[in-house]
């Protein structure tokens, strides 16, 4: 698998893997900082590859449909 769903899969493991980190330092009595880096971090992947946020600032392409 190549392209942008290999991209989109490995995104969705990230997001797996540290949304149990979290669940796991949660459970543990977590520090408020840590957890809330991760979860900055969880809305920095969902802003920029599923929902493309970063283009809203490029110029547009010339002569498209």
């Amino acid at each position: 698998m190549q392209g942008p769903y290999a991209i989109g899969i490995s995104v969705f493991i990230g997001l797996l893997v540290l949304t149990g980190l979290e669940y796991l330092l949660a459970q543990m009595g977590g520090l408020f900082f840590p957890l809330m880096a991760i979860g900055l971090f969880k809305a920095v992947l969902i802003l920029e590859y599923y929902m493309h946020v970063s283009r809203l600032w490029k110029p547009e392409a010339e002569g498209g449909a």
